[in-house]
This record gives C-alpha cells, structure tokens and sequence, in this order.
C-alpha cells in the first residue's frame, strides 16, 4: 500500500481531524514554534501515519530530572512542549529515528509510556442541496424538546475542531441575557487566542451544536441558547496530533467547557490522549466524540469509556454504511446529508462527524433542563430515552438506539396536579351549582413537580369563561419539588345547563427551562336544584 492510498484510507475517519500543536496556553514549560503537520508523515509497523521528528513521552512521577535528561540525550531528543496537566513532554527527535528512539526509552524504567505523536485526516463531503434541510431534528424529535427549553446561556460546549468562523451571521451573536454565542477560545495551531475557521468543518460542526435560531435566515442549532468556544487544533488541511488534540481537551475543561464536542479520530490508541480525555472527565466534563467513517472498530478518542460514542444514521433510520461500531457505542444520530453552517455559507456534509454535535446539543438541552445532572446522568438518559433500532436492545451497530430529543425532555415537562387535600385528581375537576343552596364554590389544588430550582407558575383559562376565576394562594420550593397552591372559585351561569373549559399549567423554572403545559379539564353543571336523596339502610 502506498503512503498516498494510506492518507486516503486514514482521511474516511470521521469528517473531523487532528493537528499538532504548540505549547499549552496555560502553563508552557518551553515557548515551542507552532508547526502543522502535512500529509507527508511517517507511519508505524501498523500503517498508521505520525508527525515526523517527534514522539510524546510520559516519565513516572519518582523519576529524577538528572535520568530523564539522560534518557533524552541518548536519543538526541530536544523537548519542545510540556502539557502539564498530564505530565507529558512533547520530544523533538532525528527524522526517520523515531521509532527506534522509542523502542529505546520502552526499556527505560523511568518512562511510564513513549509513544509516535499520531496523526488522523478526516474528510467530509458536500452533497446534493436539493435534500430537504434539517431533517435531523424532525427525526429525534428536536422540535418537541424546544418547547421544555432551547438551552441555558450558562452552559458552554467546547468545539475541539478546526475552529469556528467568527463572523458567521448564524454563530456571531447573543444568546439569552445578551451574552456573546462564542467565548473566547484558544488557536493551537498558531498559538494566539484567534481561533477562527480556516478549514469549515468546526463551523459546520459548531452550526448544528448551537446556530442562532429565530433570527429569520439560515440555520437552527439543536441548543440555541448554549454558548459555543471554539478550540481550534486542526490546520487548514485538516490534520492534527494527538498532542494536539490532547493540549485542546485539556484547555476546554480547564476554561469552563461542560460539554467537548470532538468530531475528529484516528485507529491508533494514545495515552496522552486517554490521560487527557480521563482528566477532563474527571472534572465533570462531558466529552462526546464521533465514531468513525471506515465501517470498521471505534476510532480513538471515541472508544474511551469515559467518551460518548456517535454513530450516523440517516433519514430512514438505517445506519450510515460508513459509521463504525463496536460494544462502546453509545447511540446513533443523524448524520447524512446534513445542512448546517460553513464560513461564508451554509452546505450539506455527512459523515459521524456531524451526528456526533447533535448529541452534543441534546445533552445541552438536558443539562439546560436539570443543572444539578453529572456528566454520567447525561450520558444515562440519552441512552435510556434512545429509540432502539436494528437487533432489539443494545447492539454494536446501533448502541442504545437513535437519539429522541423529545423522550429525554418530556419528563422535565410533565407537572403533577392534585387536590390540596392530597387527593388524585380523575377525570375533570367538578362543580355543582343551583339556585336553592349552592350560588357559588370552590376548590384547591397543588401543582407540582421534582425540581431543585424554584418554577414560576402560571394557570390560565382556556377558553376563558366568566364562570370561573383561578388565584395563587401559595408557591415555594421543599428538598425534592418546586410547588404552587392554586384556588378554583366558580360562580353562576347566566342559564342552566353543563359547561366545561380546561386548566392549562406552565411553568419556568430559574434556569429558563419551560414546565408543562399540561391541561386539567373543569365541568361545572348548574340546574334549578340540587336534590339530595337518602336510601334507608335494611336490616334483617
């Protein structure tokens, strides 16, 4: 196999890709130069590409500065980065010694592990604009979620990519509150705090995270109201490190990331990457990655266990014939012919890379909906709510099933009614008015709902009718629920007969999240008298 045909087999990964980096933004040990690799990379007895002239390496914690300068020497070894969150240094070394050099330090008890700096190329492809845009979002039910909440403007999901256009008419804007859609991000590929889309695969992927929507043109995020930071750790070309990638995990979690969206892969495994991916689940994050594009085993970040999984499937619910599987992945999720945002434009790419931000958004929405979730909750309801495909229950083609946006949201929706006294509440809620005794009445009724945010309620007559007026006598919030105490008086109608109207109950809670509506029907009969009969009891 020539190297050209290796790089193409590489480049059907994902639609996502990796880049080399320079030093970390936050604590550089050595002010290295930036470089990107290129496709003329070396490749390991595997056949996988890696960036020439480096390799990573990890020390164990006792060992001595003086015997690991003396590891470096022995292999010419110059150090060019430090990522030091996870204690690993990225080492210059002779070209073409690379894998010599790391046979060498492999039988150095001081190294706990050496590595090739590996290197993974996507590519996603422009399809036929004629499909119907967005389909995505009907299939898993987007549009029904978005009436429980559209996201929250305090959750942040990290876009580890190419980076975003920053000037995109359907990205550059606010959210909730006036705060700016994208915070700042971090270049790695340029080492400036510029982290703007010379390639458009971050844009596209960013687009479907959380595009402003409402705004009368373009496109719709599948968590509008969410905030977008842009890591930009792919060239223009679309290849990457995995330092990189690492050096990206790390700066998102480290600034405030909840969610890392990673549309991006390579077949190889990597210890700096699963130190990176482990520290950054570690601090609560939730890192969702896609699968891979060669119908083969999970791509690496995404077959980590502490990584999320996403498989494509596409508007029929089939899977993709490109997405990987294996007994890691999660879920699958639209991922072809998808319509989303690009510098400068809007276009049609497939790929997992593009399933994998619709998760991202949905565990946005349901972060939104219940802030006091863990990252291990998220992942637990996107599984459970899934709807299963292909063999029933799990199955390493489909995970837990396609993703259904509405079923993760609807329990936040749903709102509890009883009477005050303690009662259920069957059917509708009854009144009885006549002319002798009964000119008016009323009832009570508790609406409530587990929540550890206090909720704004609000109970409206629909249709209207003179006949019966609603109040609030008391609202508050107890260890497990959020509540409000509601009083229903009725009054005579002008004529006798049977009426009915409905209850129709919202709610918001501080986070912005809608509850409800959930609708309770009320009958009131008014006649000329209410009669009473009493049937005697007998005795034998």
């Amino acid at each position: 196999m020539t190297l050209k045909i290796k790089w193409i087999m590489i480049a059907l990964l994902i639609g996502g890709f990796f880049l080399n980096v320079p030093a970390s933004a936050q604590e550089p040990a050595t002010t290295p130069a930036a470089s990107s690799p290129t496709a003329q990379s070396s490749i390991d007895a595997n056949g996988t590409g890696f960036v020439p002239g480096e390799i990573l390496i990890k020390f164990k914690s006792g060992a001595q500065s003086k015997s690991a300068q003396r590891g470096l020497a022995r292999i010419q070894g110059r150090v060019k980065q430090t990522v030091s969150a996870i204690d690993v240094v990225r080492v210059e070394v002779p070209e073409g010694r690379e894998l010599a050099a790391i046979e060498a330090l492999r039988k150095d008890n001081d190294v706990e592990f050496v590595e090739p700096n590996y290197i993974a190329q996507a590519l996603y492809t422009p399809n036929d604009p004629g499909f119907s845009s967005q389909w995505g979002y009907t299939k898993a039910q987007f549009s029904t979620a978005w009436e429980v909440t559209q996201g929250n403007s305090n959750l942040v999901v990290a876009i580890v990519d190419s980076g975003i256009d920053l000037d995109h008419s359907d990205l550059n804007c606010t959210v909730s509150g006036g705060a700016n859609k994208i915070v700042s991000g971090y270049n790695f590929v340029s080492d400036t705090d510029n982290p703007d889309d010379d390639n458009g695969h971050g844009t596209h992927v960013a687009g479907t995270v959380a595009a402003c929507t409402n705004n009368g043109s373009g496109v719709a995020g599948a968590a509008p109201n969410v905030r977008l930071m842009p890591v930009k750790v792919l060239n223009s070309s679309g290849n990457g490190s995995y330092s990189g990638v690492a050096n990206g995990i790390i700066y998102a979690a480290d600034h405030g990331a909840n969610i890392i969206n990673m549309s991006l892969g390579g077949s190889a495994s990597s210890s700096i990457l699963e130190d990176a991916v482990k520290y950054a689940y570690n601090k609560g994050v939730l890192i969702i990655a896609a699968s891979g594009n060669a119908n083969s085993d999970l791509y690496y970040p995404a077959a980590y266990s502490q990584v999320m999984a996403i498989g494509a499937s596409d508007s029929s619910d089939v899977r993709a014939s490109f997405s990987n599987y294996g007994s890691g992945l999660d879920v699958v999720a639209p991922g072809q012919l998808i319509y989303s945002t690009l510098p400068g434009g809007y276009t049609y790419l497939s790929g997992t890379s593009m399933a994998s931000p619709h998760v991202a958004g949905l565990a946005a929405l349901i972060w939104s909906a219940e802030p006091s979730l863990t990252n291990t909750e998220i992942r637990q309801i996107i599984r459970d709510t899934a709807d299963d495909l292909g063999s029933p229950g799990y199955d390493i083609f489909y995970g837990y099933g396609r993703i259904n946006a509405w079923k993760a949201l609807e329990s936040y929706a749903t709102v509890d009614v009883q009477y005050s006294n303690g009662g259920e509440i069957n059917g509708p809620i009854p009144f009885f008015l006549d002319d002798v005794s009964a000119a008016a009445a009323s009832n009570a009724i508790r609406i409530s709902k587990a929540s550890t945010e206090t909720i704004t309620w609000n109970v409206t007559v629909s249709p209207s009718k003179s006949w019966l007026s609603v109040s609030l006598s008391g609202s508050g919030l107890t260890a497990s629920e959020a509540y409000g105490d509601y009083v229903l008086d009725v009054t005579r109608p002008i004529t006798y007969g049977t009426y009915t109207t409905n209850l129709v109950i919202t709610g918001e809670t501080a986070s912005n999240t809608q509850v409800g509506p959930e609708t309770i029907s009320v009958k009131l009969v008014y006649t000329p008298e209410i009669k009473t009969f009493f049937f005697p009891m007998m005795f034998h």
